[in-house]
Formats: C-alpha cells, sequence, structure tokens
C-alpha cells in the first residue's frame, strides 16, 4: 500500500495522527541513527512504559503501518529490521506494551567467519513480532532496557 493511499484510507484522525508520527519519525531515526550510539538513542527516544491498556487493535495499526511503511527503498538504508524495531519499542513502549529491543548476531550459512545481525523485539522473554524459527540462531548482543 503507498503511503498516501493508506493516509487517504485513514477516516479516524487518530489513525491518521498515529500514520504521521510513524512517518515522522521513520525520515528522522536515520539522522539520529549516524548521530548517536544505540544506547543513546535508545534512552533518548524510549518514552517509558505507558500508562496505555496495552490496546490489540492499536498494536495491530502500528505494526501495519510501520510494515507499510518501510517497505520503501529511502526506509531500507539501516536494514529493515533496525528501523522496524526501533519504530516498534518506542511506540509500543509509549501504548503500554513492556518490550525490549535485542540487537544480536550469527553465523551466516556462506561461512563460519561471516556474521549477520538483526534487531528484535522481546517481551516476557519471547520474541514478540517476530518468526521464532528464525531467531533460533541469533545471540544477543545488547538489550534495553537491561
Amino acid at each position: 500500500m503507498k503511503p498516501l493511499r493508506a493516509a487517504k484510507r485513514l477516516k479516524d484522525p487518530r489513525d491518521l495522527w498515529l500514520f504521521i508520527q510513524i512517518l515522522v519519525m521513520l525520515v528522522l531515526l536515520p539522522r539520529l541513527i549516524r548521530r548517536k550510539s544505540i544506547p543513546d538513542l535508545l534512552e533518548q527516544i524510549d518514552p517509558g512504559v505507558g500508562p496505555g491498556t496495552c490496546d490489540p487493535v492499536l498494536l495491530e495499526k502500528t505494526v501495519g503501518f510501520t510494515d507499510t511503511l518501510i517497505r520503501y527503498r529511502i526506509f531500507q538504508r539501516y536494514g529493515k529490521c533496525l528501523l522496524r524495531s526501533v519504530i516498534l519499542f518506542r511506540f509500543l513502549r509509549s501504548q503500554g506494551w513492556p518490550v525490549e529491543i535485542h540487537f544480536g548476531v550469527r553465523k551466516t550459512a556462506e561461512g563460519m567467519d561471516d556474521i549477520t545481525g538483526h534487531s528484535w523485539l522481546v517481551m516476557d522473554g519471547q520474541q514478540f513480532l517476530e518468526d521464532i524459527n528464525q531467531m533460533e540462531s541469533y545471540m544477543t548482543t545488547y538489550a534495553y532496557p537491561a
């Protein structure tokens, strides 16, 4: 779904506002990543776990808007997983979801000396919004909040 088409389909002003906030964060995030270390960035954007009600409908909208926007090449310089996990970390915590963000590495299939990185969300000690089978081989190297 194209961002402008998606925005036109948003009839509830709260949905449009959420969509705009996610879009703005996606535009600003690459600049913040270049200027700050990951721990400093996360500390700056972490709203803490908000008093929200952990609304599953709002969760679905937040994930859907993020995934729709992140498909565009302009947002893929740092890889989808980094931007997606940071955006979702920030918005879901403000909605009351007690998520953590994890960063990890694993050896690639091409060779034992090559590694690849990934970032993902964790809630209650379990991967959250991730394919569990894909995550088995990643070793966490950093988690926030620790």
